[in-house]
């Protein structure tokens, strides 16, 4: 129930959005839809009885369920002939299959406290998605078409973002709020991840497959997600590809 009716709330808001302002750019679109769903959340979350610690209680229940389920395959496909034949030449298998079970089963009391954040990016992912489908299904155009990867940007004072998660996480003054800067900085951290990964595409003149190949090593790609992150926040200052266009 509450998933369906946030994707009613969300749907209703990005088109109160699109009708309110039908010139603004879609990803000023996106964010005011999720700002706006989200308000409206919280508000519904305040006025009913321990709104706030269900929402989260349900939270906790569903990432468990989700883990448990992945858990459950994972032991049937260890039972299988071929597995353990695998297993019995490659013994450090099973020591990293225990270790990848029991890091699974502790996801549920870490993104709980994270559900705002990972709700808000699903999302912008999901509203992106149904722009873009209708866009290339649909004769009638009710906007612009998304745009590629490398021109991913943003206004840059969403940096203010960062800067409040990362005060409301670090400072002891505000160990109350810790929760909220997680949230913030998951979310807007995401955001300049992409926009990394824009600029990383531009430089390697949108050759996706490079870096799609390179994250799949384990290794490269935390090193990648490090630089992507990097280069999203320094994109504030430098704005590297409009530069370029200027000269």
């Amino acid at each position: 129930q509450m998933a369906r009716g946030w994707a009613v709330l969300l749907a209703a808001s990005f088109g109160l959005v699109s009708l309110w302002s039908t010139t603004s750019p879609f990803f000023v679109r996106l964010l005011a839809a999720v700002g706006l769903a989200s308000g409206v959340g919280f508000l519904i979350a305040l006025s009913a009885p321990s709104g706030i610690a269900r929402f989260q209680h349900a939270a906790e229940e569903e990432f468990t369920r989700r883990v448990s389920s992945t858990v459950e395959r994972i032991q049937q496909s260890m039972d299988t002939p071929e597995w353990k034949q695998l297993a019995q030449k490659v013994p450090s298998l099973d020591t990293w299959n225990d270790e990848s079970e029991a890091a699974m089963r502790s996801i549920p009391d870490h993104t709980a406290s994270l559900l705002p954040a990972l709700l808000a990016l699903e999302s912008l992912a999901a509203l992106a998605l149904g722009w873009g489908i209708f866009q290339r299904l649909s004769p009638v155009k009710i906007g612009p078409p998304l745009s590629p990867l490398t021109e991913f940007r943003f206004n840059d004072q969403l940096v203010w973002g960062v800067a409040v998660g990362a005060t409301l996480c670090l400072l002891p003054a505000f160990a109350e709020g810790r929760t909220a800067g997680l949230n913030l900085l998951v979310f807007f951290g995401v955001l300049y991840l992409i926009r990394g990964l824009g600029v990383l595409a531009w430089i390697a003149r949108g050759r996706y497959a490079v870096i799609v190949i390179l994250s799949l090593i384990p290794q490269v790609c935390i090193m990648l997600g490090v630089l992507a992150l990097a280069l999203g926040l320094g994109d504030t200052w430098l704005d590297l590809r409009r530069r370029a266009k200027a000269s």
